[in-house]
């Protein structure tokens, strides 16, 4: 049943906001377009770097940066006709990988309405159908951290993006399920091992073929897994040869992309060492606020033009917070390791990746490009030794469920609101005054109750079946992982 439910609530969200909600959506469709090969959905224009196509392929976000501005100046755009548009924006030259643009261009039809929700729900049907796959095949005893990551890491931004036209889509999705997937690979056996080294592989493939930046984050998740895992033995070392392969194929689609040439060269321009060494210590001292954007932060939804209320931030903010001491508890030199190795590298990616481009936070570098590495992060902290377990009382894990079910609500309700009418409308009601809404008999606020029940619904469910598992695990994780927590030693 939860399955169903988390699809219905990302269906919610992926109903909220209309075609080129996502930033740089206009980019990306276009991208998308042009990967079908089809002339009739994407033409050549005489110069290589632009292309012809659809008006509301080439320019979708007429709403954008403006947050009191619905979606209503769609209605002008014809979503069906044959008419072209020429656009430079578009993967032309090849700096993002190839693979998600190819997957989603198999959805392209001629109304662009339809093809780019169809878009939206294969992205959420890969990722419960993946999510359901890794449950199934997990240790029980891992079973939590898959259930954990998730619930305390995608209120606001994870939930908008899952269920966006956007390829950082399938990078959080092939991240934060493939180091899982290591994980459990490495303590399972049988066909149980089989299928958890495909799903590694699939993330590899899902988070290197949709963003070169996710190139990174996947080796550095892969580190973390591989660090929880190690031991001195012929088994590991064979072992090994499949997370060696994942990384293969990142190396192949990042250079495939012409990644390399895309790194901007922002530090020989600056005026010294000093000024350069300036740049770092100011972004050291504002990353964190790129980390907690992931709740709505200082960063908005879509253009970043979607501002989220304090309680929304505050709500997710506090229940990491709070699970996330508890889960701490349950430690080891090894975990204490890779958490720590982990929370550097949350620090230094987005800093190097600013430095590198002369910018500062803020500036060019968003949230969901560190969401998937911190959906890791918070799955290596509820990782637990074999002789332990992460232990939340039942009322702690009822707090955690109204704190986000109560931040999911808000969320959504402004979220929908912003297309609808405009944020400056104050109504309740969100059919009240409405500007824009999907050709769909479901009205704006059906969509708001229903996907907001069917949240806290999955929730409620999910974490009290990881309650249950953490109890559990107390006495049979020893037993039922196949490699043991030792090896490396002082680890």
């Amino acid at each position: 049943m939860a399955p169903v439910l988390v699809f219905a609530a990302l269906a919610a969200w992926a109903l909220s906001s209309p075609v080129g909600a996502s930033p740089d959506d206009d980019f990306h469709l276009t991208s998308i377009w042009c990967a079908t090969g089809n002339s009739d959905y994407c033409a050549p224009s005489g110069d290589d770097g632009t292309r012809l196509v659809p008006p509301a392929v080439a320019n979708p976000a007429c709403f954008a940066y403006d947050a009191e501005k619905s979606a209503g100046c769609q209605n002008r755009l014809d979503f069906t006709a044959g008419a072209t548009k020429e656009t430079e924006r578009g993967n032309f030259a090849g700096g993002y990988p190839v693979v998600y643009y190819g997957a989603m261009s198999m959805f392209v039809g001629p109304d662009v309405h339809a093809s780019a929700f169809v878009m939206r729900i294969v992205n959420i049907a890969l990722f419960v159908g993946i999510g359901v796959v890794l449950y199934l095949l997990l240790p029980a005893a891992r079973r939590q951290i898959l259930i954990w990551q998730w619930a305390l890491t995608t209120v606001p931004l994870g939930l908008f993006v899952l269920a966006s036209n956007n390829p950082s889509s399938w990078a959080v999705m092939g991240i934060g399920y493939g180091w899982l997937a290591l994980l459990g690979y490495y303590e399972s056996r049988g066909r149980r091992r089989i299928g958890l080294g495909a799903l590694y592989l699939l993330g590899a493939v899902m988070a290197s073929g949709s963003r070169s930046d996710a190139t990174v984050l996947f080796i550095v998740a892969t580190c973390a897994a591989v660090v929880l895992s190690a031991q001195r033995s012929r088994q590991f070392a064979l072992l090994s040869l499949l997370p060696a392969a994942g990384l293969a194929i990142c190396a192949f689609l990042f250079r495939a992309s012409r990644s390399v040439d895309a790194v901007a060269g922002g530090v020989a321009d600056q005026l010294g060492l000093g000024v350069i060494l300036q740049r770092i210590a100011y972004n050291l001292t504002e990353v964190p606020s790129i980390w907690t954007g992931i709740f709505g932060q200082s960063w908005g939804l879509g253009w970043l033009d979607t501002s989220m209320p304090a309680v929304v931030w505050v709500s997710c903010l506090a229940a990491l917070i709070g699970a996330g001491f508890v889960a701490a508890r349950a430690s080891s030199a090894r975990k204490s390791v890779v958490v720590f190795l982990g929370a550097t590298a949350l620090a230094l990616i987005p800093v190097t990746l600013l430095v590198l481009a002369g910018n500062d936070v803020g500036d060019n570098y968003q949230p969901r490009y560190l969401l998937p590495l911190i959906v890791v992060f918070v799955g290596a902290v509820f990782f637990t030794p074999a002789a332990q377990s992460v232990r939340l009382s039942r009322a702690q894990t009822w707090s955690i469920i109204i704190a986000l079910s109560i931040a999911q609500f808000i969320a959504l309700y402004l979220n929908t609101r912003r297309y609808v009418t405009g944020i400056d409308a104050l109504s309740p009601d969100l059919d009240a005054g409405r500007e824009w809404w999907w050709n769909l008999v479901i009205t704006p606020n059906v969509v708001w109750i229903a996907g907001s029940l069917c949240f806290a619904a999955a929730l409620a469910m999910l974490l009290s079946s990881a309650r249950m598992t953490e109890t559990r695990a107390s006495g049979t994780q020893a037993a039922e992982i196949a490699v043991p927590q030792r090896g490396i030693r002082g680890l």
